[in-house]
């Protein structure tokens, strides 16, 4: 399977508010949730870091974990740090609750990633800013963004050079869109379990 030389990250900082439980820890068919999400991280990207302010809890299961450089910025924030924490490389960014990603996916996004500072999928007519690539570029426009309390994930992209993923175009790589199912209730998490 193809490798891309550049990182995958896993925001795992999230406060779980609706959910009432640390979603990376959640058992997806008898594994949990986050280590699915590295293991097919691992089959396209080079490595798959975490980025989380709870820096034992991942490096105990084997995570090389960053954590936030502009603190309390909610998912703007863990990009950041994502972004900075690759220097010069690209990264894709995702969430520790997408335990679907397809492989199939991630290969074309990141095909399509040399000429773009974000490669990014659209579903159901909105972007989908957690399972897109992102290239150092970005991290100026992101922390000014930040900076002036401007907090939305895709505020800063009319920064920098887009490429938006439609759907009749990503659904050749992902037919039924499973990656981007997450779990984000306890409704949707007794739904995907009762589903495996």
């Amino acid at each position: 399977m193809a490798k891309f030389d550049f990182p995958a990250a896993i925001l795992a900082g999230g406060r779980s508010r609706r959910m009432g439980q640390n979603k990376s820890f959640l058992s997806i068919d008898g594994s949990p949730a986050i280590l699915r999400v590295a293991n097919t991280l691992r089959e396209v990207f080079s490595e798959a870091f975490v980025v989380a302010n709870d820096v034992e809890v991942y490096e105990k299961v084997g995570f090389r974990v960053t954590t936030d450089i502009l603190k309390d910025n909610d998912s703007l924030g863990g990009l950041h740090a994502a972004v900075s924490d690759t220097g010069n490389s690209r990264v894709f960014v995702t969430g520790c609750d997408m335990p679907f990603l397809q492989p199939a996916l991630l290969i074309g996004l990141a095909s399509l990633a040399v000429d773009w500072d974000v490669v990014i999928p659209i579903y159901r007519e909105f972007p989908e800013p957690l399972c897109a690539i992102y290239s150092p570029v970005c991290e100026g426009p992101i922390r000014r963004r930040i900076e002036s309390g401007r907090l939305k994930m895709i505020g800063f992209h009319d920064e920098v050079r887009v490429r938006k993923v439609e759907e009749a175009e990503w659904r050749v790589w992902d037919s039924l869109g499973l990656s981007f199912r997450n779990i984000n209730t306890p409704n949707e998490f007794a739904e995907i379990s009762e589903s495996l």
